[in-house]
């Protein structure tokens, strides 16, 4: 049974011990990670009360908000890196994942100055593809974490959930034909990222998806196009017209809500073929925008339940 945390304190490192298998995991002093400074070099094997302990794993929150960890050198013993584990690691600027490593959680969130990731060669779960920056589930071909420094690989089918997460200094990116699904919170609070150039084959956007990416400016929803899932664009001020695919069926609650939108084009000619959140646009935009349907459709988005409360609904 793993022990309580920081059983042991070595060269720097604080450590969970399990003594039924001698292993061991990194871990911080305290929650919140802010232990560890500079330069870190995690040993393969560490000796404490005279046993040897192998470590292999990396704790959830190790080196959370370890704002002044500058890099991390990680040994082939380790097998899982837990959730959080270099959440809000600023400096930390690049980062190899062993070929040893066949489980990662999601946590590399708002580590602002990574331009490097790459998974080392021979790893059987992961891989990082065609120099891209980027850690990619290479049985699913799900992308689960990235940097500034991504660049998408066109055989990536998924975006993963906070794969993008708070990373500030992504300016654009580009979402290659081979994604169809873009997860929850996949590049939410990406306050820098103006813009996107979306896979024409993207059936999902995720709850959060984008949410608070505030400089976004231009939105062009494909048409493929099916969910959007709650807060997907909230607090997207920027964007000021939208197109909503005839494909698309569910728009979630507060899916645009607040938001800067000014005109938004909806192609379905049956507004009852969407299932629309009441709250999907808040009630400055229902007063104050433009809904552009098709022209025969006008008398069926006034008197739908959905739309109805749209002051301003006009034929394209």
């Amino acid at each position: 049974v793993m022990a309580s945390a920081y059983d042991a304190f070595i060269d720097g490192i604080y450590y969970n011990l399990d003594t039924d298998n001698s292993t061991a995991e990194v871990t911080s002093q305290s929650w919140n990670g802010v232990s560890y400074t500079g330069d870190v070099v995690i040993l393969s094997e560490i000796n404490y009360n005279d046993v040897t302990y192998s470590v292999t794993g990396i704790g959830n929150n190790a080196f959370y908000n370890c704002s002044n960890l500058t890099s991390i050198e990680i040994p082939s013993s380790v097998t899982s890196i837990e959730g959080n584990a270099f959440y809000q690691c600023y400096k930390l600027k690049n980062i190899v994942i062993p070929s040893s490593v066949t489980s990662i959680k999601p946590g590399f969130s708002w580590c602002e100055d990574l331009t490097s990731i790459k998974v080392e060669k021979g790893n059987p779960v992961y891989d990082s593809r065609d120099n891209c920056n980027a850690i990619i589930e290479t049985a699913s071909n799900m992308l689960i974490a990235g940097c500034r420094k991504t660049k998408i690989p066109n055989t990536v089918t998924r975006i993963g959930n906070s794969a993008f997460s708070y990373c500030h200094k992504l300016s654009s990116i580009t979402i290659p034909n081979s994604v169809t699904e873009i997860g929850d919170k996949a590049f939410a609070y990406c306050e820098d990222l103006r813009t996107v150039n979306m896979s024409n084959s993207v059936t999902i956007i995720g709850a959060e998806a984008f949410n608070n990416c505030i400089n976004l400016k231009k939105l062009s929803l494909p048409p493929t196009l099916k969910t959007i899932d709650a807060a997907a664009f909230s607090y997207c001020f920027d964007i000021e017209s939208v197109t909503i695919p005839n494909t698309v069926t569910t728009i979630s609650k507060e899916a645009f809500c607040p938001s800067g939108l000014k005109n938004i084009e909806c192609l379905a000619g049956d507004p009852d073929s969407m299932e629309v959140a009441k709250d999907a646009f808040q009630w400055q935009v229902k007063a104050n925008s433009k809904l552009i349907v098709p022209a025969n459709a006008v008398e069926k988005y006034k008197s739908s339940a959905q739309w109805q409360d749209f002051k301003n609904i006009v034929a394209k």
